[in-house]
């Protein structure tokens, strides 16, 4: 009996066990196979959720071909970027536009020291809006969610307070608490053995800052002093925020770190700044281990010339790795593996008459941890490992573009980036979408092979509607060359080469904003009152 020779239920359930590449390779051995593929919805929903890079939702009870036929229908919108809909949410408070942030479906940012604000992106059939406050004791700082997985909201709070005196002055040192909270209720986390973490600065802090990290059940956090006089070592914490349990606690020399990137659960990427590298940390797996005090792996970025420095490096990847809908509406979410990061990198160069230059560095959070495999060698626990030349492994795997000092982090999702307006922007324009999804590239590449056949029968007086206005063959623009990074104030010490490839498509209808966001299935446009407060947020939607 041969594969053909099963009942088709059963070739189905066979089939659903192979990597997606393998079943569209199936449907070219014969027509039987061809048919039982394209008619099967449980397979056409497999393929297209990997093509996609996105994950079926166990908790979601819609059945398979209304799962498809929501999937197909997002990834239309997307195509087209065809927003015939949008609402407009004015802001009842004064919150600056830089300080706002935005976590899958929720819009958020600190008002006061003491306020902070959120309100859940409406729906396309229910344009109500609901802010909702939270109010601390303490001064706020930096606020981070985790909504997906945990329904977590993680408030950290600052008291300053006197720890001695010298000739030289008092020294102020910081109480920080990490509240843990339910975003829903505004109460304690339920599943939080301890719903307030306090910990100490070390050193003289001016006024701290903390960033945020969480994946699975680790909270990842980076104190640093944002108004420095003594430049006090910067102070890293992992802990596991279910049972407030320590795993990792190290110091760095002032300005190394303000960014975090988690590759996966137990491996994380600080970029140094001082450096010019990307750090690889790995979290213990129990607490009588022994704590690492420096990486065991790390990446150089492109070097710069002599006397330019790094004046920032951030970077964001969306969504986090561990985290899983908890929507039971949803029927899938975007897959963090393949999510792409973007480092927005701030450089000094002393060829400049500007006061910094920026470029924009995409990677997939997949090509980082790749990089394990393809330099295990380098890795090292006892020793600081050997940085590895960004031309022996950024290539291939990045793509480089200059930017506006405008860049915003929140502008990626999965493997999508919107393209945030220039500054100078006096004019409604389409908006700009890459995605780096290569079955995305893949695909438009086909299409454009199509289209160039089609205009050679043409030619041969077999005409036939594939101008490029029809729809049926509208391609997108795609970026896969192997380009030099224009660097017109000679910030690097060599050419930096990248060709990671991308496609690009620019929407139908024009925009004008001041700023723009992006999540899983929304893009939100920024609007100010002419002095960087934000006055209006325009939603759009491709439903």
């Amino acid at each position: 009996m041969g594969l053909l020779d099963l009942p088709p239920r059963v070739v189905t359930r066979i089939l659903l066990y192979l990597p997606f590449t393998s079943i569209v390779i199936c449907q070219g051995v014969n027509r039987h196979l061809q048919a039982l593929i394209s008619g099967s919805p449980e397979l056409q929903y497999y393929i297209h959720l990997k093509i996609s890079g996105l994950i079926d939702n166990p908790l979601c009870d819609l059945p398979v071909s209304e799962r498809l036929n929501r999937l197909l229908t997002r990834e239309r919108y997307w195509e087209a970027l065809d927003f015939n809909t949008n609402t407009i949410v004015d802001i009842p408070f004064r919150i600056q536009y830089f300080d706002t942030k935005l976590s899958p479906g929720i819009f958020y940012g600190v008002t006061t020291d003491e306020e902070f604000h959120h309100m859940q992106i409406p729906s396309i059939l229910d344009l109500s809006v609901k802010w909702r406050e939270v109010r601390a004791k303490q001064t706020i700082i930096p606020s981070g969610l985790c909504v997906h997985q945990h329904d977590l909201h993680v408030l950290v709070t600052t008291k300053p307070r006197t720890v001695y005196t010298s000739a030289t002055g008092p020294s102020t040192g910081h109480e920080i608490q990490v509240h843990l909270n339910q975003l829903s209720t505004g109460e304690p986390h339920p599943d939080a053995r301890r719903t307030v973490i306090t910990f100490e600065t070390e050193g003289n802090f001016g006024k701290p800052r903390v960033e945020l990290g969480c994946a699975g059940d680790y909270l990842l956090m980076i104190l640093t002093d944002v108004a420095p006089r003594n430049k006090p070592d910067e102070q890293v914490y992992v802990c596991e925020w279910k049972t407030g349990e320590l795993k990792l606690r190290f110091s760095a020399p002032f300005d190394s770190y303000y960014y975090s990137l988690f590759l996966n659960t137990q491996v994380f990427l600080l970029p140094n700044k001082r450096t010019g590298e990307l750090e690889y940390w790995r979290i213990p797996k129990n607490p009588s281990g022994i704590t690492p005090h420096q990486p065991f792996f790390v990446l150089s970025l492109p070097r710069l010339r002599p006397n330019n420095a790094f004046l920032g490096l951030s970077c964001r990847a969306e969504p986090n790795p561990g985290v899983h809908s908890c929507d039971a509406s949803k029927p899938f979410y975007t897959d963090s593996r393949h999510a792409i990061a973007i480092f927005i990198i701030r450089v000094q160069s002393s060829e400049s008459a500007q006061p910094m230059t920026h470029f924009t560095l995409f990677i997939h959070r997949s090509s980082l941890l790749q990089c394990l495999e393809r330099f295990s060698a380098f890795t090292s626990l006892d020793d600081r490992p050997t940085p590895i030349p960004y031309e022996e492994w950024g290539p291939p795997v990045c793509r480089w573009f200059n930017s506006d000092p405008t860049s915003w982090l929140a502008t990626t999702f999965g493997q999508r980036y919107i393209a945030p307006p220039p500054r100078a922007a006096t004019e409604w324009a389409p908006l700009t979408l890459f995605d780096f999804n290569y079955s995305g590239v893949a695909k438009a590449l086909a299409a454009e092979r199509r289209f160039a056949e089609a205009r050679m029968l043409d030619e041969d007086g077999q005409s036939a509607d594939y101008s490029p206005s029809s729809s049926r063959f509208r391609t997108k623009a795609v970026i896969q060359s192997l380009d030099p990074l224009d660097d017109p104030d000679h910030c690097f010490e060599n050419t930096v080469y990248s060709y990671l490839p991308c496609t690009v498509r620019t929407s139908q209808g024009t925009h004008f904003f001041d700023g723009l966001l992006l999540d899983e299935e929304n893009i939100l446009g920024l609007r100010t009152d002419g002095e960087e407060c934000l006055a209006e947020v325009q939603i759009l939607y491709y439903r």
